[in-house]
């Protein structure tokens, strides 16, 4: 076999393991534009790169037809790749999210990084009290007890932070009118700017409903903004889109 169709061979083999991973992650970990929310295109074109183009590069760069040690070698690069694939998806698996949580009037988005695991165990549904294996789990920020002062003092201290503290979270479903009180009709954020009414418009096509079945409603992580779609009669979530109800995370509002 000659260098150049061991390394196509590995290059195609790479790819299709690393296809099939991140796959998986957007499939499972980060459904409905959470990729992009949470900022993990960055890290997937990294560990994309890596994953398919180093292991290849290296067969290239050593392989020789009847090279003493050749299979050696190749064994070595082999567990450089998974190692590398291995610690990419572990990354990936602690920046997921893993709460999405109604607050106000935004939708905050928990990563597992987010949440200490002494705050996670002090949920009160057994369901919240560990991480979900499939996608974020839909909650809301609830008033705590006002019979219970020293709750009541942390949830408001503790308010624009509060998707940290599963302490404080609720049944999303018992929200629903706040949820609805909180958006915003599309047309008025299709005026923001072009990109908005493109996403909004993709939106409408994709559901073949009339604008004024939806409201907007921000949706924030760490390092993004973009906007949730709720159903403007039941609150019901919907879908998120990469448009922005006000400026960028840090600046001023629009």
């Amino acid at each position: 076999m000659s260098r150049l169709k061991a390394a196509s061979l590995h290059l195609l083999l790479s790819f299709f393991i690393v296809t099939l991973v991140l796959t998986g992650m957007y499939l499972v970990w980060y459904p409905n534009s959470y990729m992009t929310l949470m900022g993990g295109k960055k890290l997937v074109a990294i560990l994309a790169t890596v994953d398919i183009f180093l292991g290849p590069l290296l067969t290239f760069s050593i392989f020789k037809a009847g090279k003493k040690g050749l299979r050696f070698d190749l064994f070595c690069i082999a567990i450089l790749q998974i190692a590398a694939l291995f610690y990419g998806a572990y990354v990936m698996s602690q920046s997921r999210p893993v709460f999405t949580v109604f607050n106000k009037d935004e939708f905050q988005v928990a990563a597992i990084v987010d949440i200490a695991p002494e705050e996670l165990a002090k949920a009160k549904k057994p369901q919240w009290r560990q991480p979900p294996l499939k996608g974020p789990e839909l909650v809301a920020i609830g008033i705590p007890d006002r019979k219970n002062r020293q709750e009541s003092m942390f949830a408001m201290v503790e308010s624009q932070i509060a998707f940290r503290y599963p302490r404080l979270y609720d049944d999303y479903n018992k929200h629903l009118g706040e949820v609805i009180k909180a958006g915003r009709p599309l047309a008025s954020i299709s005026a923001i700017s072009a990109e908005n009414k493109s996403a909004i418009t993709q939106f409408i096509n994709k559901h073949q409903r009339p604008e004024s079945d939806f409201l907007a409603i921000p949706i924030k992580s760490e390092l993004a903004e973009m906007s949730a779609i709720v159903d403007a009669k039941t609150g019901g979530f919907i879908e998120i889109i990469d448009a922005r109800l006000k400026g960028k995370i840090g600046s001023d509002s629009n």
